[in-house]
């Protein structure tokens, strides 16, 4: 049973929480994921369950390009166009480790699900691999061609995927070494999710399609135009059922996945580019970011935005949802 609350109703909701309009009338609204978020003005703010900030801090010397919390929701990792990798503790954003990670920009992060091990993927064509509790590095793997844009470990964390501007998607064992190459995207792989089978992959890319895998053999199972501008993020609800996906067309849109096909059941008229989502933990809720620099959240079913929060002072364009 999800908990209402009473918030003041408001087109837009400052950092602060309050209403950035002076409305005040209530509206009941169900409490709201924790949410960690970053933005090329540089810093990684975490927001509570009004929606209201509760921490701030200058993470990166410039864009913050990538997210990840620990699926414990006691650190914060993040990724910048500085080259390195912060990780924090979730409760205070004190630093518990700076890395100097890659030769270029870090573009993706990925947490295992006992948090242990850290999959960056880099500007430089690198895969590395990272111990998070002591921020050892583990393994440096030239894994594409090409930019790595999107990493991501399946449920048990046994197995990674990568994806990049090479348009492959690599897939390796937990220790780093190849397990597998699926082919089959025309441009830049752009997003990763797996799904709840931890068999099943799907990616975004560059030229706006969409593809669900078979990882066991590299097979399509499904294939879908789903933006009309490249993919710029995809997220699996915990039903293992329903997909968000969000483009440079400034379109989101929610897919019903079943078998072998991929069905659209909601789009948004075209607005501002959503850089960024990711579900609640319990499903109930999606949160997006991009270049409007608000947090908006949207109830899953039957999907409606039901709060939009003034973020940041420049795009979003990372986030994470704890619990």
């Amino acid at each position: 049973m999800v908990t209402a609350v009473f918030i003041a109703a408001a087109s837009t909701i400052g950092p602060s929480g309050g209403a950035s309009n002076g409305q005040t009338a209530a509206t009941a609204l169900p409490l709201l994921p924790i949410v960690a978020s970053g933005s090329s003005d540089q810093s990684l703010r975490v927001f509570d369950s009004m929606g209201k900030q509760v921490q701030n801090v200058l993470a990166h010397e410039s864009a913050v390009n990538c997210i990840v919390f620990s699926e414990d929701g006691r650190r914060i990792v993040s990724g910048g166009e500085d080259k390195t990798i912060k990780i924090y503790n979730a409760d205070d954003l004190s630093l518990e480790q700076s890395l100097d990670a890659h030769e270029r920009a870090v573009l993706s992060v990925a947490l295992t699900p006992d948090g242990r091990i850290l999959a960056s993927g880099g500007a430089d064509s690198k895969l590395k691999l990272w111990n998070a509790n002591t921020g050892k590095l583990l393994k440096t793997i030239a894994a594409h061609n090409g930019a790595v844009r999107a990493v991501a470990w399946n449920p048990r964390g046994q197995l990674l995927a990568s994806g990049g501007a090479d348009r492959l998607i690599q897939i390796w064992n937990q220790d780093g070494t190849p397990a597998g190459t699926i082919v089959g995207h025309d441009e830049p792989i752009t997003a990763l999710v797996w799904g709840k089978d931890g068999q099943t992959l799907i990616s975004g890319a560059a030229d706006g399609y969409v593809l669900v895998w078979n990882v066991a053999d590299g097979s399509v199972r499904a294939r879908v135009k789903a933006h009309s501008r490249a993919v710029t993020a995809v997220a699996l609800n915990v039903d293992g059922q329903t997909l968000a996906t969000a483009g440079q067309d400034g379109r989101l849109k929610f897919w019903r996945l079943a078998g072998a096909s991929i069905a659209e059941t909601h789009s948004t008229p075209p607005d501002r580019v959503i850089n960024c989502l990711g579900w609640s933990r319990d499903g109930k809720l999606l949160v997006t970011g991009g270049a409007d620099r608000s947090l908006t959240y949207w109830t899953g079913k039957d999907p409606a935005a039901i709060k939009k929060v003034a973020a940041h002072d420049g795009p979003i364009t990372a986030l994470s949802v704890g619990r």
